[in-house]
């Protein structure tokens, strides 16, 4: 088969994996399809919700004795350990199918490459297509994981047409339309998690749950920021932590008076700042691999000083707010500042009557 039509078949790998970012726990999202020799899909699968069964497992199922001789599409290398599940790679050889293209080499080292050379013990054609971008953004958070020791972070600000956020002492004011907003939703619902600093949990009281028909059932891990001042355990966020996970980083004895069901993580101070990056390990510990951070100036401004953040997402609108509103940044303009650190303008489109920007690092 040419490499063209491996290149589309990976391609279609992700794109159906894609929908369920967010849903499949510590695991990552992986996509799977099975082909024909001549050509026919005959199973496709995608990581379940939770992380189990595997996608490699589920297309396998559905293609059933098709499977043989068949090619195997799949975005990450199959596992070659055992867990909750066997290694994925055996059913694969088990199955009958006698070629497999992956997206990229696993890099959790219990399996990074192994099953490649298992299969290619077994007489299975094997091969990696070279970053392959739908894989690469695909797997993002748990290569991020994996390989950094934290998660993938992407900020989202909304910013009104003369470059603030909010109003002195009203908080946030809406600037965007309702289709930024939906589009905000939809963020956070293929998200590991949404955070936000201690500064907007207080000001704001926000949900920071997904409200979009159908997809009510995406429940992120919240997770607040904190300063040096203890949180109002009365906050929105904590007043619904036992149907919503509910996370806070900060300095220990910040987090006394919490509920008991909010997860707290510790962390210590750098140079007067809270030790953002150490608070980042802690969520890739419990297997978070994104972050949606949705927080205010503050936050973001500390996160850019860190080099933490791998995507700035940044709404604009048509909307002023006036001498009284809060300003994106403390430096020049968020544009001007992304631009200082090196990032670079990757996308821009229209969402309404709001446009959106984005960075990432050059």
């Amino acid at each position: 088969m040419s490499a063209t039509l491996d290149f589309r078949w990976l391609d279609a790998a992700a794109r159906i994996a894609m929908p369920y970012l967010g849903t499949t726990a510590e695991n990552p999202t992986v996509g799977a399809i099975v082909v024909s020799p001549d050509g026919v899909v005959v199973g496709r699968g995608v990581t379940a919700w939770g992380g189990r069964p595997h996608a490699e497992t589920e297309a396998i199922a559905m293609a059933g004795s098709g499977a043989e001789r068949a090619t195997l599409y799949v975005t990450l290398e199959p596992c070659n350990h055992w867990g909750r599940t066997p290694p994925c790679v055996d059913a694969v050889i088990e199955a009958g199918i006698t070629r497999v293209v992956v997206g990229s080499v696993d890099p959790d080292p219990r399996t990074g490459g192994a099953s490649i050379a298992k299969l290619q013990e077994h007489g299975v054609e094997a091969l990696v297509v070279t970053d392959h971008p739908g894989t690469k953004r695909l797997h993002e958070g748990f290569f991020s994981r994996v390989t950094r020791g934290r998660p993938f972070l992407t900020a989202k600000l909304a910013v009104s047409a003369d470059g603030r956020i909010g109003v002195i002492d009203r908080g946030n004011v809406p600037v965007t339309g309702e289709v930024a907003r939906r589009w905000t939703h939809m963020q956070r619902a293929f998200s590991d998690a949404v955070m936000v600093g201690a500064g907007t949990a207080r000001i704001d009281d926000p949900s920071l749950t997904v409200r979009l028909p159908g997809l009510e059932n995406r429940k992120p891990l919240r997770v607040v920021v904190g300063s040096g001042k203890p949180l109002d355990p009365n906050l929105n966020l904590f007043a619904t932590a036992a149907d919503y996970p509910t996370a806070v980083i900060a300095e220990n004895h910040t987090l006394e008076s919490l509920p008991e069901v909010v997860q707290r993580f510790p962390v210590g101070t750098e140079d007067g700042r809270l030790a953002l990056k150490s608070g980042l390990e802690a969520l890739a510990g419990i297997g978070i691999g994104t972050v949606l951070c949705e927080g205010g100036a503050v936050l973001n401004d500390a996160l850019l000083d860190a080099g933490l953040i791998d995507r700035f997402h940044l709404l604009e609108s048509d909307v002023e707010l006036g001498a009284d509103g809060v300003p994106a940044t403390v430096h020049a303009s968020l544009p001007e500042r992304l631009t200082q650190l090196g990032y670079r303008e990757v996308d821009r489109r229209a969402l309404g009557c709001d446009r959106l920007r984005t960075f990432e690092p050059g």
